[in-house]
């Protein structure tokens, strides 16, 4: 149970490491051949289906030379934020820029679209990250399901040998086949919640746009 534990919590940690990478390379155009999720391989995040307010071009080279814009895409950022609280964040964000709370000032209709801008160029570099995550995922199932294999026929060499079973060549092939064996079945069963990720990070995208309008229109 311990040994079991312990193998699990090496995943998580190999799986944090992972989806917390820097990558610069884009997701290739087409998925790998062995693509372990449900959802349909789509790296990129369509904004027309999200965001339905002005154009944010010009708002994307701009949105992070402002300081309380900086903040808050930030903060709203944070993939823990329970909805709730992002909702509240919006609303702090757009009272900042209006008298008292209830009149709008001249630019907070310019702030929310460059906040807007700001989430989403986190989101789109978000998904990436993920995308790239999940297909060096499925690469190293690969190669621990090929290292599996290569274990499993090295054993039954040994056995039509008879090689003795306490002989250390046969003890390495062994513990090696198990310990693949065991990583592979851990990580398998984090699939879905790998496959999850971009799911709820456009999930988040889309309340956040949608509190957002709420102010534009």
């Amino acid at each position: 149970m311990y040994f079991s534990k312990f193998i699990f919590s090496i995943v998580c940690l190999y799986l944090i490491v992972l989806f917390d990478q820097q990558l610069l390379a884009a997701p290739p155009e087409q998925p790998p051949k062995k693509w372990p999720c449900d959802q349909v391989y789509n790296p990129k995040l369509n904004l027309s289906s999200i965001w339905q307010g002005p154009e944010i071009e010009e708002p994307l080279k701009n949105w992070w030379k402002h300081d309380d814009v900086i903040e808050y895409v930030n903060l709203l950022a944070d993939p823990t934020l329970p909805e709730e609280q992002g909702v509240l964040l919006i609303e702090e964000f757009a009272k900042k820029h209006s008298y008292f709370g209830m009149i709008k000032k001249p630019e907070q209709k310019e702030k929310l679209v460059f906040l807007f801008a700001g989430l989403y160029q986190k989101a789109k570099d978000k998904r990436n990250r993920q995308y790239e995550g999940i297909i060096k995922f499925v690469d190293r199932q690969e190669s621990l399901r090929k290292a599996i294999g290569q274990s499993s026929k090295l054993i039954r060499k040994y056995r039509k040998e008879k090689l003795d079973k306490k002989d250390k060549r046969f003890l390495s092939a062994n513990a090696q086949l198990e310990w693949n064996t065991r990583v592979f079945d851990q990580r398998t069963r984090l699939t879905e919640y790998v496959c999850e990720e971009p799911v709820f990070n456009t999930q988040r995208l889309g309340y956040q746009a949608r509190k957002i309008m709420s102010y534009l229109q």
